[in-house]
């Protein structure tokens, strides 16, 4: 019976974190046309090239990418493609495939998408907080989540680093008045 529940889970499309070293875009084009679903979330950030300033979009977590494929798909896919790997989490002691929970990713995904056309940046006065502080988001794009501020990069800025059960953790900016802290 534990075969064919293997055999079932090998069968289903499921959310797989992906590595991609650099090559994130040709990981996606590849993926794509063996019609597998992709996520990379992308963000914009200025910088300067031969003395101009100009935006580029890189992935907002540098070499991962996520696939919806059943895993079986995905092997055979990185068989022929060796620079696609996949991301794995240290569990009970043991190193195992970074699988994401579908409802979890659907999240992250609006979540990271909306993030990227609506940051809104707050001044150190409006909030009295500290590196290191816990912090319950209550409220907002991210209400419910629980995060670490993690730095005040500039005097405009306040990071805060929310962790996702399983994929990790995610820096973005957070309106004030959705901050509260967890004492």
């Amino acid at each position: 019976m534990e075969g064919r529940t293997e055999q079932r889970i090998a069968e289903e499309p499921q959310w797989f974190a992906l590595k991609a070293s650099r090559k994130e875009k040709k990981a996606i084009d590849v993926l794509e046309t063996a019609g597998v679903r992709t996520f990379c979330p992308m963000v914009q950030n200025d910088m300067t090239v031969h003395g101009k300033k100009t935006i580029v979009e890189r992935p907002l977590i540098p070499n991962t990418l996520f696939a919806f494929a059943p895993f079986r798909q995905l092997n055979a896919i990185r068989n022929t493609h060796t620079f696609i790997t996949y991301a794995y989490k240290k569990m009970e002691g043991k190193y195992k495939i970074l699988q994401v929970p579908t409802r979890e990713m659907e999240r992250f995904i609006e979540s990271s998408t909306k993030m990227k056309n609506d940051i809104t940046y707050f001044h150190p006065e409006e909030v009295e907080l500290h590196k290191g502080d816990r912090v319950r988001i209550v409220g907002g794009l991210f209400d419910g989540y629980e995060g670490t501020l993690l730095k005040a990069k500039g005097r405009a800025k306040r990071m805060f680093l929310i962790n996702f059960e399983m994929l990790g953790a995610l820096g973005t900016h957070i309106e004030p008045q959705y901050v509260r802290i967890i004492k």
